[in-house]
């Protein structure tokens, strides 16, 4: 799966339904990019895997265990000794980054509850897993001195700063409508539309890239296939049978801030799709979980 801001949004509210409000009964370190974390919840035990692996960064759910070493590492015993017995409190995303925190209460001496935090950064190469308490950094499993990075350490005792984050617009805090008011200024543009209009030389899928939070290249490319089929006149319920698109580098911006080629764009839209769609990834299936795509 392609793991960007967009994917990650729905990923981070399916794994706060499953785990928020369950017990860490133990944590496990199978290999050096990997943790484990078996969370009991009421009649039933699940395993949450969170994977810093550079090609396939993720975090989800698995219902096989995978062997562990005989000694655990470093980062696994100091896992286990601040958070087992702890419960899960939430799992929320960064704003649209590849960014998901889990916060969790544990007893702290005096019957104290307290609340530490493993963040999960999920940046291909730069991916890592940090517990925090406080703002402050207990253990990360990789470890960033200034040898490596001259912007920001990644160290026990370092306050913990989020990643830089993009200047661009966040679809779920910025309106994708133009609106149409009453008052003395009778048409307020989106920015987000206002700012993909004036990529005029760009391909659509580029300029929502270069404008939008969250997206990587294939969701960008599906979000402007779907558009396109809208504008053919394709329905709601057609569009969803399209899970993908393999290529429209061909599709590009006018100096209208529209699709160029429109009109021959829709006549072959509507004359070589169909209500059952096959594409060169496979036939579309609907999935019960997000972790299944991993």
């Amino acid at each position: 799966m392609s793991l960007d801001g967009i994917s990650m949004h729905p990923l981070s509210i399916e794994i706060d339904r499953a785990v928020a409000g369950g017990r860490i009964d133990r944590i496990n370190q199978p290999n050096k990019q990997s943790i484990i974390l078996l969370v009991r919840q009421p009649g039933k035990n699940l395993m949450v895997n969170i994977s810093i692996n550079p090609q396939n960064p993720a975090v989800h759910l698995i219902e096989k265990a995978p062997d562990n070493p005989t000694e655990p590492p470093m980062f696994c015993m100091v896992l286990r000794k601040h958070l087992e017995t702890g419960r899960i409190a939430r799992v929320y995303q960064q704003g649209l980054d590849r960014l998901l925190i889990m916060d969790i209460d544990v007893l702290a001496a005096g019957g104290q509850i307290v609340t530490k935090s493993i963040v999960m950064e999920l940046m291909g190469k730069y991916s890592n897993i940090i517990l925090v308490q406080d703002g402050i950094i207990i253990d990360a499993l990789r470890k960033v001195g200034t040898n490596s990075s001259r912007v920001r350490t990644i160290l026990p005792g370092d306050a913990y700063e989020f990643p830089p984050v993009q200047d661009k617009l966040n679809l779920l805090t910025e309106s994708l409508d133009d609106l149409v008011t009453n008052t003395e200024v009778p048409f307020i543009p989106s920015p987000i539309m206002t700012s993909i209009r004036r990529q005029t030389e760009e391909k659509l899928h580029k300029a929502i890239l270069n404008v939008c939070l969250g997206f990587g290249p294939v969701t960008a490319k599906e979000a402007a296939y779907r558009e396109i089929l809208k504008a053919a006149g394709v329905s709601e319920k057609r569009i969803d049978s399209v899970i993908r698109v393999s290529d429209i580098d061909g599709i590009e911006l006018g100096e209208d801030g529209k699709v160029k080629d429109a009109e021959k764009l829709t006549n072959s839209v509507k004359s070589e799709w169909a209500d059952f769609i096959v594409t060169e990834h496979g036939v579309y299936a609907t999935l019960d979980t997000l972790s299944y795509t991993f």
